[in-house]
């Protein structure tokens, strides 16, 4: 089979276009992508890398293809496990957004992870699947070892309030209420009685460092605090997963520093794993290691 790339160099004055003629059967070996590469760089010049990205992206979904069909990407130890999984948004009139595409990830129990990439990459998309927030178009999704497309409604949301503990950038909390009240009220679906979901509250903010601010409103507590406050929260009903979107997008350097080190000793104390999303690189060198997502796609 024959095709054709063509690659359009756009300047002020000129239009130019430029094709590879290269035969698609021989693309079956490593070899075989390694002599398409140099013959678009030799043919190209300066400008082959736009290829060569596209190349290397066609090369690494055959990859994970392959693997999966062979089970390499069946990781029984890990508690969170994404197979194939893509997201298309379609709204009437507009034209299909894949928000995800053919992600293959593997984290096991209390590893630290950033997730990072530009605006638009799909980072968040991509923690509403983790979180059971919403469904994927295709692919499938394990978290603590339950596949989410075998639960109904019901079933996910006591997952949700079970297992994970989410953490977002603008805080969340109900401002007429104190921060122990805030903790508290995490747990109203629990079993437990008022009193002692006050004692659990109460822990969880001495946890975080907050002992002596749990009777102040939100109002009163600083954005570090406040910050403190929805993580306490987020561990009312000791989630086996902490999912972070950008939760420091609205701190300081320092409150920043004081939150990661936080979520760290979180867990290191607990074997709790952490999820943080986030755009900031620096942030993302406190974890143990980074995802990097672009237009959807897993690097």
């Amino acid at each position: 089979m024959k095709e054709e790339i063509i690659l359009q160099n756009h300047n002020e004055s000129t239009l130019e276009k430029k094709s590879l003629n290269f035969d698609t059967d021989s693309l079956d070996n490593k070899s075989s992508i390694e002599q398409l590469k140099k013959r678009v760089s030799d043919q190209f010049g300066n400008d082959a890398q736009l290829i060569l990205d596209s190349i290397d992206e066609v090369e690494g979904i055959i990859l994970r293809r392959e693997a999966r069909e062979k089970g390499d990407f069946d990781d029984s130890k890990a508690i969170i496990h994404l197979s194939g999984l893509s997201k298309k948004y379609q709204s009437s009139g507009m034209s299909p957004v894949d928000a995800l595409r053919e992600v293959d990830l593997s984290i096991v129990q209390g590893e630290m992870v950033a997730i990072i990439g530009p605006s638009g990459s799909g980072k968040s998309t991509l923690l509403q699947m983790m979180g059971a927030l919403d469904i994927p178009t295709t692919g499938g999704v394990r978290i603590n070892f339950q596949e989410l497309s075998e639960m109904n409604s019901k079933e996910l949301t006591q997952f949700r309030s079970q297992t994970v503990g989410f953490v977002f950038q603008k805080f969340n909390l109900i401002p007429n209420l104190t921060a122990l009240e805030n903790v508290s009220i995490a747990m109203e679906s629990t079993n437990m009685n008022r009193q002692e979901r006050r004692v659990r509250a109460a822990e969880l903010l001495k946890e975080v460092g907050l002992n002596k601010r749990m009777n102040h409103l939100p109002g009163q507590l600083s954005g570090g605090e406040q910050q403190r406050v929805s993580i306490a929260r987020a561990l009312a009903n000791h989630p086996k997963i902490i999912y972070a979107d950008e939760p420091t997008g609205s701190l300081d350097s320092r409150a920043s520093k004081t939150i990661i080190s936080l979520f760290d000793r979180i867990r290191k104390n607990f074997n709790t794993t952490v999820i943080i999303v986030t755009h900031n690189h620096s942030i993302a060198k406190h974890c143990d290691r980074t995802v990097k997502i672009k237009d959807g796609r897993i690097r």
